[in-house]
């Protein structure tokens, strides 16, 4: 069944979050080059890995909800002045997107809806702990 209320998520509401992912993993993947170790690498890694599987559940739950392949388009990664400014915006991104996330996960009722945005709510929170912890660690460098 396609449509907004079936699932009170809208195409453009998932459009938007298919565009934040798609930005995210462009700078996750910068962000990994600019790592100053292997254990900070690794663990931006999996954000990276995370922000794949959300594009990829965004972008069913779009084909489900309008019998449609999404149309993205290109999206837009900041540029990086150094890895502790990319650590703080990244911190910034994450925590909107939970309050994105949030907002929809709320509004509906469709389990499917549910698990898939509270799925990306908790994780973007996770990386939101962890980017605090490499910020600490790293802003007196």
């Amino acid at each position: 069944m396609y449509g907004y209320i079936a699932y009170n998520v809208t195409p453009a509401q998932l459009i938007k979050a298919m565009k934040d992912k798609g930005s995210a993993r462009k700078y996750y993947k910068k962000l990994i080059g600019m790592a100053p170790d292997e254990k900070e690498a690794d663990i931006i890694e999996h954000f990276y890995e995370d922000e794949t599987k959300h594009l990829s559940k965004f972008r069913m739950l779009f084909e489900m909800t309008t019998g449609k392949e999404p149309e993205i388009g290109s999206v837009n990664t900041p540029e990086l002045e150094s890895y502790i400014d990319g650590i703080e915006h990244a911190i910034q991104k994450e925590l909107e997107a939970c309050e994105f996330y949030r907002d929809i996960y709320l509004a509906s009722s469709n389990p499917i809806v549910r698990d898939v945005f509270f799925e990306a709510l908790t994780d973007e929170n996770e990386h939101a702990v962890y980017l605090n912890y490499l910020y600490t660690k790293n802003k007196n460098r």
